[in-house]
């Protein structure tokens, strides 16, 4: 046991201390001061998914066409050493060269026509979102057409009321004005 005492501990970043938990009691010398640590948002995402996700499918693009004519100019490069070959194991690693490329070539190939059926499906999606979408807007026009209907319903009602309370108040008038006169 005194062969493992003369190890460093630090140089693993292992304590020789045991870890116990005691919440934020190794941070209170942190927070003591009075600023906390917070978490910097400034560099979070913009928000919106399509952005992002059509963002990453160019960037796939971009990076498969720069390998799809990498792999073309190796298939190239394989077939010329293959017919330049003077024996046979030469020529049959160059082959060997030359159809890997091949395959690598129709993998990304593939690769790219998926990544094409994904961005037209995402702009189809994102076309459909926006015109319904417009049903966002078509409610809200239905809502303040509902609400200006309320109120002239309500305006009318309460001019009915009103003309109905003058018509009461002028008969009970004129039956007291004929009272107080006299019969």
């Amino acid at each position: 046991m005194d062969q493992f005492s003369t190890i460093d501990l630090d140089l693993f970043g292992i304590s020789a201390d045991m870890a116990v938990y005691d919440g934020l009691g190794a941070r209170r010398a942190v927070l003591g001061g009075g600023a906390a640590p917070l978490l910097d948002t400034k560099a979070a995402a913009p928000g919106d998914p399509f952005l992002d996700m059509q963002a990453m499918l160019l960037e796939m693009t971009k990076e498969l066409r720069e390998r799809f004519q990498r792999f073309q100019s190796q298939k190239v490069l394989a077939e010329e050493d293959a017919a330049a070959a003077v024996d046979d194991a030469a020529r049959k690693v160059a082959q060997t060269d030359a159809k890997a490329a091949i395959e690598a070539v129709s993998l990304i190939v593939r690769t790219l026509e998926k990544i094409d059926s994904l961005q037209r499906t995402l702009i189809n999606e994102r076309a459909e979102a926006d015109a319904a979408g417009g049903d966002d807007e078509d409610e809200a026009a239905l809502i303040e057409e509902f609400e200006r209907l309320v109120d002239v319903r309500v305006k009318e009602r309460m001019d009915a009321a009103k003309s109905e309370w003058m018509r009461e108040i002028r008969a009970g008038g004129d039956a007291a004005a004929g009272m107080e006169g006299g019969p």
